[in-house]
């Protein structure tokens, strides 16, 4: 992270791909303490730039996963409810996501139907529309484009 930061990175992400499904104690354990550590670690490095951390299935934990490590900004997967972590969540700090992806793939009105529900959940905050995990090799670049139109329409 220190070498992205010093080679210009606006800002650093953090994947724990390996989040989803931990009970609460083991979260706590391999998911919490060690982000806390690595963003304290960074951040005594001299890096300013802001942190995203993406606990990936961490359900209601990634409030936990907020308030304590010290990212900046959370990502959000496909499964969060909005509304719920919305009110849950910091009040300002940004977020990142949750599209999903399998609905990129499928396109159509209800894709752009969801990026509309996503956004409105999501504007009382700052916010960084992302898919809720990766993009896979078979989604249609006109789904990607539609996704961008409807983004901005919004704007």
């Amino acid at each position: 992270l220190k070498m992205q930061a010093d080679a210009g990175a606006d800002a650093l992400m953090l994947f724990e791909s390996w989040a989803e499904g931990l009970p609460e104690d083991a979260f706590e354990r391999w998911v919490i303490g060690p982000t806390t550590k690595l963003v304290k670690r960074v951040r005594e490095l001299g890096v300013t730039q802001p942190i995203l951390g993406f606990p990936r299935g961490a359900g209601g934990l990634v409030v936990d996963y907020a308030e304590r490590t010290g990212v900046n900004a959370v990502g959000l997967d496909t499964a969060i409810p909005l509304k719920r972590i919305d009110a849950a969540l910091p009040k300002g700090m940004p977020v990142q996501g949750n599209l999903d992806p399998m609905r990129l793939v499928a396109g159509g009105a209800g894709m752009e139907a969801r990026v509309r529900e996503i956004i409105t959940a999501l504007k009382g905050r700052p916010h960084i529309f992302n898919l809720g995990h990766g993009v896979t090799p078979e989604v249609p670049i006109p789904h990607v484009e539609s996704v961008l139109r409807t983004i901005r329409s919004m704007a």
